[in-house]
């Protein structure tokens, strides 16, 4: 099961699976890392009903790099400061996820999750993070700089209140269209409240854990609506995996 979820993993963020029958003897701590994401995001489906990607630190590495649309990805973000009126706020929202990710680390230690804590600590956050956006509104890439973002992504990724994210989604919208919030965070969260509602999904972030992917519409046209939110083509996401087989 491990070894179908880095599989899994692999279609999104190019890295190379693995081809024998055997895991490695030791994992490294990026693999614990990412079977802790795999794993947690489907028991959090598990108790909140909610099909759930995981957070995208998620951020698809590709074969290429120079992709269609690649200037929308948050890779391209990650290194942008917060702007000096706005560092206060980033560090609130970079420890908040950081304590989220704190409470779902006992996986990688061998110990067994707290899933009360984890979530009680995720409806604080939402709480916490609604009453900075009530007064502020979503925090735009220029503002917060992009780890700032990341961390409010993630927050709002695992966030078990469905309007707030719904909510949240329609501020990204606003805040890419001015191209200061990263795109695939946009299609992920979109593609995650699609399969809320049983319905297929639009950019294909969605995997299986034996690597398929859920329903998408208009397949034909899945790369195309990949590019235009900074998501590398679908064969070129996965080209890791077409050689090794």
């Amino acid at each position: 099961m491990i070894k179908k979820a880095l599989n899994a993993f692999s279609y999104l963020s190019g890295h190379r699976p693995m081809t024998n029958d055997k895991m490695p003897v030791g994992l490294s701590a990026f693999q614990k890392k990412i079977i802790f994401l795999i794993f947690s995001s489907f028991s959090v489906i598990a108790l909140a009903e909610q099909p759930v990607t995981k957070p995208i630190e998620s951020v698809a590495e590709s074969c290429d790099l120079s992709f269609p649309g690649a200037d929308l990805n948050s890779r391209h973000f990650q290194n942008v400061k917060a702007a000096d009126s706005f560092k206060k706020q980033a560090k609130i929202l970079i420890a908040m996820s950081e304590h989220e990710q704190a409470v779902r680390n006992h996986f990688t230690k061998g110990q067994p999750i707290d899933w009360k804590e984890v979530e009680e600590t995720d409806r604080k956050n939402t709480r916490d993070f609604k009453k900075m956006i009530e007064k502020e509104g979503l925090f735009s890439v220029s503002q917060i700089g992009g780890q700032g973002v990341a961390a409010e992504f993630s927050l709002i990724q695992r966030s078990r209140d469905f309007a707030f994210q719904r909510n949240a989604l329609d501020m990204m919208r606003r805040l890419f269209a001015r191209q200061d919030f990263p795109g695939d965070y946009l299609a992920i969260l979109e593609d995650q409240l699609l399969a809320k509602d049983g319905k297929p999904q639009i950019y294909g972030t969605r995997v299986k854990p034996d690597g398929s992917l859920y329903p998408v519409i208009d397949k034909d046209q899945l790369d195309a609506r990949r590019a235009s939110r900074g998501l590398a083509p679908l064969r070129q996401a996965i080209c890791p995996m077409s050689k090794a087989e």
